[in-house]
């Protein structure tokens, strides 16, 4: 129980100090390392989106027009519905989990166990601004972006292969996406992507700079504790918004009323 509210006060201190010291972004070399994560986290990582995101597109219309025998009016509202206010985010959050959050709780373990993260401090360089500080901001922008990105496929890539899969008119499809459509669904979602993406990084970050022992083997702990504490945080993250845009969770077992 000690280390779990350890954990907590540690985090919540790095998330602080992340937003606190956000103009240390225009000092080059931490600018240095925001544009080098956002590289790695958003850029590099949108290939592997593309077929994934049409999929999942395709799969929602096919389901609901010949499993639910609907018309392509409620496919589109149930893509729009999954797509940009959940799925999205989700699909984002893990791909940024899995290959981000992964590298950043590593890299940082590693500089800790070698004595790096000990000489920035005698160098009198804060290894929060230096290392969290550009990586939290990054690592939130770029999960923003790759959920705005994810979205964009899945939909329009979904109503362009259902168009010839399952053989609905897409003048109708996007006829129905534009009538349907609203900017607080995007809204919503990028606000969620953002702290999606923020969580994750802080996580990755304290684990990192914690890795719980000085030889070799913290590494792969530390990193298995980030991303298991970063799908559980994305997670509760979710329930919460689910709460508090919908007033109910966990599938209306919990409701405001109550």
């Amino acid at each position: 129980m000690f280390a779990f509210y350890r954990e907590l006060e540690g985090t919540a201190h790095l998330t602080l100090h992340a937003f606190r010291r956000v103009g240390m972004l225009r000092v080059p070399p931490v600018m240095e390392e925001f544009m080098r994560q956002v590289y790695f986290t958003g850029a590099s990582a949108t290939g592997g989106i593309v077929l994934r995101g049409a999929f999942i597109g395709t799969l929602i219309i096919a389901y609901v027009i010949e499993v639910l025998n609907a018309d392509a009016e409620l496919a589109v509202k149930m893509l729009l519905w999954v797509v940009l206010r959940e799925v999205g985010p989700l699909i984002a959050a893990v791909l940024v989990i899995q290959r981000s959050g992964t590298a950043v709780a590593t890299e940082l373990a590693l500089r800790e166990i070698s004595g790096e993260i000990a000489s920035l401090r005698r160098m009198r360089i804060d290894p929060y601004d230096y290392l969290v500080v550009p990586r939290v901001h990054a690592m939130a922008l770029s999960n923003a972006a790759l959920t705005l990105y994810v979205q964009f496929i899945a939909v329009g890539g979904g109503m362009v292969l259902s168009s010839l899969i399952v053989g609905v008119p897409l003048d109708e499809m996007l006829t129905n996406f534009f009538l349907l459509a609203s900017p607080l669904d995007l809204v919503y979602s990028f606000i969620k992507s953002l702290l999606f993406g923020g969580a994750i990084a802080v996580v990755a970050c304290y684990h990192g700079l914690h890795p719980g022992g000085h030889s070799i083997n913290a590494v792969p702990r530390a990193t298995i504790r980030a991303v298991t504490e970063g799908l559980l945080l994305v997670m509760l993250l979710n329930v919460v918004f689910a709460y508090v845009v919908y007033g109910s969770a966990f599938f209306g077992l919990i409701t405001a009323e109550q």
